[in-house]
């Protein structure tokens, strides 16, 4: 008797286990994996830009699925993030995103850069994958809807930050560089159109190839217009660097605004003294400040040496919110058809590290899909990056 209670005891364990895997593994399998394609340049001159948007958004999406992913109409799921070194060349990128359609079963993208998403605009329409792209506004446009910048695109950046020059640093006249493709292209319209706004005048508009180490030739060119400041709009992060170094040499003591972000340690030990004054766009705080920055810098620390959180790190660290916006609008319309979710998206506004976000532009490309929130500019002064302003997009200029 004692025998057949023993052999009954283990068969009932051996029952309940069965059932905990299988109802274990029914739940895996009822949980079903939407791809997103991460497409930046990991090697490369714009690799400062590209490393740590691919690392946010492995924290933004781990972060969704340690919360338990999402639901719609009663189905369950998660987030597999796919990532790409396109090297910033748009063929790559194009590559890069046919092996993420085709291959890896992607049905959203982001894709950095300027003339990189340009490319990939026709495939991700045809595809119908909706984009987040780290990019410039020129990817703009009403016929492609599903694609949206949620970089705060240099034009906001001129919007916001013009002004304040004109006022702080007496600036009248302007000198930009930038790279010879359309992304560059692109800044230099929305320069003239900003500083025309201000009645700012533009004494010289250059382009250089992307990987273009020697300024000297352009930069004697420029300097010798004595303009009021020199700004390196869409220029990579080293060429800014490089820009700011080699102005320096030729005897420039004007303003420099190295417009697109570039690391704030790598402007000073590249450029050493040459560094001093010059201004950091989108940049900082420098520490982090808010919830939402505590949260990200946490999450970094997690996975990465602190060592490498920068001073740029809360603007470049941006996409970590990406999955949870894209989330939320996901389980706002209950759909994952992409123009339903552009729709639903375009209307949302949501609080992020600079402040309130939202997506915006109707009045400049006549659809809303530019990021707009407040613009952050550092200077260095003594070998450190000191928060100067907060400047919020001025009504009246996108929508």
């Amino acid at each position: 008797m004692k025998k057949v209670r023993t052999l009954l005891v283990v068969c009932i364990v051996v029952s309940l286990s069965l059932f905990i895997q299988g109802n274990a593994a029914y739940a895996d399998q009822s949980t079903k994996e939407i791809t997103f394609a991460g497409l930046s340049a990991l090697s490369g001159g714009a690799s400062p830009w590209g490393i740590p948007i691919q690392r946010a958004l492995v924290i933004g999406f781990d972060k969704v699925n340690e919360e338990g992913g999402f639901n719609v109409n009663g189905q369950k799921y998660k987030w597999k993030l796919v990532t790409y070194d396109h090297k910033y060349i748009p063929a790559e990128a194009v590559k890069a995103l046919h092996r993420a359609i085709y291959s890896d079963g992607a049905t959203f993208a982001s894709v950095q850069g300027g003339a990189q998403p340009l490319a990939c605009l026709p495939s991700l329409q045809k595809n119908n994958i909706l984009s987040l792209n780290p990019s410039s506004a020129v990817v703009i446009k009403k016929e492609y809807p599903l694609s949206f910048n949620y970089n705060p695109s240099i034009v906001t950046a001129y919007a916001s930050l013009l002004p304040f020059f004109m006022k702080s640093e007496g600036v009248k006249t302007i000198a930009s560089i930038n790279r010879d493709d359309d992304g560059g292209r692109a800044a230099s319209t929305a320069m003239e159109m900003i500083a025309g706004i201000n009645g700012i005048k533009i004494i010289a508009s250059e382009y250089v190839e992307s990987e273009t180490k020697d300024f000297t030739s352009v930069l004697t060119k420029v300097v010798a217009a004595k303009p009021d400041l020199i700004e390196t709009g869409y220029s990579s992060p080293t060429a800014c660097v490089l820009i700011a170094k080699q102005a320096r040499e030729l005897g420039y003591k004007g303003v420099l605004w190295l417009t697109w972000g570039p690391d704030v340690d790598q402007v000073i030990k590249m450029a050493g003294p040459a560094a001093e004054k010059a201004y950091l766009g989108l940049g900082g705080p420098l520490e982090p400040q808010s919830p939402i920055e505590k949260d990200l810098y946490k999450r970094f620390i997690q996975r990465y040496p602190a060592s490498e959180w920068a001073g740029n790190s809360s603007s470049f660290y941006n996409p970590a919110w990406l999955p949870t916006v894209l989330t939320a609008a996901i389980e706002k319309c209950q759909s994952l058809d992409s123009m339903t979710v552009a729709d639903t998206l375009e209307d949302m506004s949501w609080e992020g590290p600079q402040g309130r976000h939202a997506f915006g532009g109707m009045k400049l490309y006549g659809i809303k899909r530019q990021l707009l929130r407040p613009i952050t500019l550092v200077q260095i002064q003594n070998k450190k990056a000191v928060w100067i302003t907060d400047e919020p997009v001025p009504p009246g200029v996108l929508d």
